[in-house]
């Protein structure tokens, strides 16, 4: 009798040790404070390792559904450096953060066109901040200012 209570113990441990970290993996939610930590190592690392544009990349902001952490690229050249460093970053993130079923993907977001970019002339400045600005319409008036001499 006293052989069968000490094989019980012994066989409920490792199930109970099994289903506790099956368990912890899959029900462990991935949050953006972790994956912001674990970027954050990963700058170093690649600060250490002269790795200048992957760090550029992961400056860029993020967003964290289930297991993906999705990146949001401004397309060029982010759009075509980023898939090179997909895997290594994939990997990375994975082992740090103990979830071998992340994944890493980016979307390029095509961002508003700010006008004052595509202002060449100055009668196009002019205009642009006379928009913005409507004292400045007086003062061009009250001094005569002129765009074109």
């Amino acid at each position: 009798m006293k052989d069968r209570p000490t094989q019980q113990v012994k066989q409920e441990v490792p199930k109970e040790t099994i289903t506790k970290t099956t368990s912890e993996g899959s029900q462990r939610i991935l949050s953006e404070e972790d994956v912001k930590y674990a970027l954050e190592e990963v700058k170093e690392d690649f600060k250490v390792g002269h790795k200048n544009m992957e760090m550029a990349l992961l400056q860029q902001p993020f967003e964290v559904k289930n297991h993906h952490v999705i990146f949001f690229l401004q397309g060029g050249l982010q759009e075509d450096l980023f898939p090179k460093l997909k895997p290594e970053l994939t990997g990375i993130l994975r082992r740090k953060l103990h979830q071998p079923d992340l994944e890493v993907i980016f979307e390029v977001r095509v961002e508003a066109a700010d006008p004052a970019k595509s202002l060449y002339t100055s009668s196009e400045k002019l205009s642009y901040l006379l928009k913005k600005s409507p004292a400045l319409k007086e003062l061009k008036n009250r001094f005569g200012l002129e765009t074109d001499f």
